[in-house]
């Protein structure tokens, strides 16, 4: 049965959004996947230089080098605040960058962009934020925050000028970062749909898959800053999580953290919950 397969192969981990600070992640990953179908971003402002270069044609014979006029050859540092929920976040946008091109950088100063992704719980986390964002800005670097500060606080006066990324806008995460290195700012803080899990991922340890079960929870604590950014619960449908895990079992993951801002809670708003889940 399934719950043999995955008895035999995987430890299984609860993590709450408390769980760990997380660091930089490795640029060691799998052969990037096919290119991404990107969609028009939410909201631009366009830099007041013109940085178009239309008309230069490319010469498919020669290599390509990091250039703003050629979407996709730029390096990218990934930075992550938070719980395991914002490390499978941070994941999936460095999939995605990586398969459609961007090179993945253990080095900031070797990077053209930074992406960092934030957390609001912890008060040494976003002040870590404000101290990135404000040696970027001095080092020249673009920068684009994701997480939970930019969507639980969109006015915070350190976010002014800088394009940001909501946490549930992280499939786009390749339109942000093309139109910011363009030096435009982005703004994608709209709530939608939950990101779709069969997204391409680059795990910053290969043994371990972090699965977020849901986001948001279902309580109204006035004064949870986490509860603005992720909202109410939303919660996965258990076969999207199954076929989750056996994807990542065939990828040769042996430890699965099961992540979410209420695990408890999962599947209460889809009529089912944490044993029927264990048990599929």
């Amino acid at each position: 049965s399934g719950t043999g397969i995955y008895t035999a192969y995987v430890d299984v981990f609860f993590m709450d959004e408390l769980g760990m600070d997380i660091e930089d992640l490795s640029s060691v990953a799998p052969d990037p996947a096919a290119r991404l179908t990107r969609r028009l971003p939410a909201q631009v402002t366009k830099s007041r230089k013109d940085r178009s270069k239309a008309g230069n044609g490319l010469d498919n014979s020669e290599p390509l080098v990091a250039d703003e006029s050629v979407p996709g050859t730029q390096a990218v540092w990934v930075k992550t605040f938070g719980c395991a929920h914002n490390q499978s976040d941070s994941e999936y946008m460095a999939g995605q960058l990586e398969a459609y091109g961007y090179q993945l950088v253990d080095e900031s100063a070797k990077a053209d962009l930074w992406l960092v992704n934030t957390c609001t719980v912890k008060n040494p986390s976003q002040s870590a934020m404000n101290t990135l964002i404000t040696k970027g800005g001095q080092q020249g670097k673009k920068l684009l925050v994701a997480g939970c500060v930019p969507q639980g606080d969109r006015h915070a006066k350190e976010l002014d000028g800088v394009s940001v990324i909501g946490v549930t806008q992280i499939d786009r995460v390749v339109e942000a970062v093309e139109e910011t290195l363009k030096g435009n700012t982005v703004h994608m803080l709209q709530k939608k749909a939950l990101p779709r899990l069969d997204l391409p991922k680059v795990r910053r340890n290969r043994l371990v898959e972090v699965l977020p079960l849901s986001t948001g929870c279902l309580g109204a604590c006035t004064y949870c800053k986490t509860k603005h950014a992720r909202g109410e619960l939303g919660s996965y449908a258990v076969e999207a999580l199954v076929q989750r895990v056996q994807a990542a079992i065939e990828e040769g993951v042996t430890e699965i953290w099961m992540s979410s801002e209420d695990t408890g809670a999962y599947g209460r708003d889809i009529d089912t919950n944490l044993a029927g889940l264990l048990e599929a």
